[in-house]
């Protein structure tokens, strides 16, 4: 069988492909290129990821509004973010945290801190309360906005900033620990 394999290869143009195969393959090209494309196809992912982030949006506006009128009359000092339908999601081991210091970490839907304040583990939001961009850690647990100048702290409470009046804390992500895990409470 071998033998007879490595006859048959050894022909000349056995390296080439078959012709019908070809021929299909190129009606199947010509089909493509002439059809109007179908804005309707939608893979399971793309609406999945569209869904999640405009839903993530979505609350985010409106904790975002009833957090900054609740704050700009005083009524609430560093919000919480609880998602309706949570579950309590694993979000990296509670040693990867070194004192005085916040690691990022993202669900998916929601993109956080788990800050270590003197062995007590929380988690706050990663996204700044003016723009909505993703903050970044700084010396000494800081966490700044790469937008504008604003900074806060540890503990989600604005250090400073350059805007016309400061923007909101940064809310916070029921915290828990188990075996070892820290779990925030996320869609």
């Amino acid at each position: 069988m071998r033998a007879a394999a490595a006859l048959r290869a050894a022909r000349p143009g056995a390296d080439l492909p078959d012709p019908a195969f070809v021929e299909q393959l190129g009606r199947r090209l010509r089909q493509a290129l002439e059809a109007e494309p179908d804005r309707r196809r939608l893979s399971r992912r793309r609406l999945l990821l569209g869904a999640g982030t405009a839903a993530a949006a979505a609350a985010a506006g409106g904790v975002a509004g009833v957090v900054g009128d609740r704050l700009a009359t005083g009524l609430v000092k560093s919000p919480e973010l609880v998602p309706a339908d949570g579950a309590w999601t694993p979000v990296m081991a509670a040693s990867a945290v070194p004192a005085g210091r916040a690691v990022r970490f993202s669900t998916g839907a929601i993109e956080g801190f788990v800050v270590n304040r003197g062995g007590r583990l929380q988690a706050l939001s990663a996204v700044c309360t003016h723009l909505g961009c993703i903050l970044q850690e700084a010396a000494a647990g800081q966490l700044v906005c790469p937008c504008h100048r604003t900074a806060f702290s540890a503990g989600g409470d604005v250090l400073y900033h350059e805007l016309s009046h400061a923007p909101p804390p940064l809310p916070t992500l029921r915290t828990r620990v188990r075996d070892g895990v820290v779990e925030v409470l996320a869609r």
